[in-house]
């Protein structure tokens, strides 16, 4: 089988389980802050890697590839954002989350990290694209500082959830070491994701992974909100 299609497979199923995993654990409690942020971490990241694997498919039209290439970046900054808020939720309750110290910053990143793609704008590579090859050029400083900032956040995420893990005892502590467990898994997703744009090649493989980890990753988390 294509290694492209077996790419939009799997791009395919992350899509649709995300979606299924985020509304489910809406409709568990639906007025919980904690459920929505991760709900809209799932969607996000749903969409992102959908349109992520839409533009890279599209050889016939290159005036819609940069728009579509955006747009799925704007989707991954919102993913990382509302993962972010799940870690201020559990450490300093919804009142405390929602003001303007926490989501207020949150909300100016996101737009920094996202106004950025309108202000550096990136390029299509026309040479490859006239082989049948989409690829993309960010001008190296703004590509460097988003992914800097996308790795220094997951990270923090990581060491948030492995340190409340840690401080939690009781029926909760399980609850936290699955969605901690979970976010590991996704967290390592993404970082794989990132990783496989330094490495053409091997480019599409590194995609998948990454896909398979946020599969699996999005049924732990899954789980914690089902204990």
């Amino acid at each position: 089988m294509d290694i492209n299609l077996i790419k939009v497979i799997a791009a395919v199923i992350t899509t649709i389980l995300a979606l299924i995993v985020g509304f489910r654990v809406l409709t568990l409690n639906p007025a919980s802050w904690l459920n929505r942020w991760f709900t809209l971490f799932f969607i996000s990241s749903s969409l992102g890697f959908l349109t992520y694997t839409i533009y890279h498919l599209i050889t016939n039209n290159s005036d819609i590839i940069i728009p579509l290439m955006v747009t799925a970046h704007i989707f991954f900054n919102f993913a990382i954002v509302s993962l972010m808020m799940t870690v201020f939720v559990l450490e300093k309750f919804a009142k405390v989350a929602m003001r303007l110290q926490y989501f207020g910053t949150m909300m100016v990143l996101f737009l920094v990290m996202s106004l950025g793609y309108f202000i550096w704008v990136p390029k299509l590579d026309m040479d490859s694209y006239e082989q049948g090859i989409v690829n993309t050029t960010t001008p190296r400083g703004w590509f460097i500082f988003v992914n800097v900032l996308r790795i220094i956040m997951s990270l923090y995420v990581v060491y948030k959830y492995i340190m409340m893990t840690r401080k939690i005892e009781k029926e909760t502590k399980n609850r936290i070491q699955w969605f901690s467990i979970g976010v590991i898994i996704v967290v390592i997703g993404i970082l794989i994701n990132l990783v496989g744009g330094f490495f053409r090649s091997a480019e599409l493989l590194i995609e998948i992974l990454a896909l398979i980890a946020i599969d699996i990753g999005s049924l732990a988390i899954l789980k914690g909100f089902l204990i």
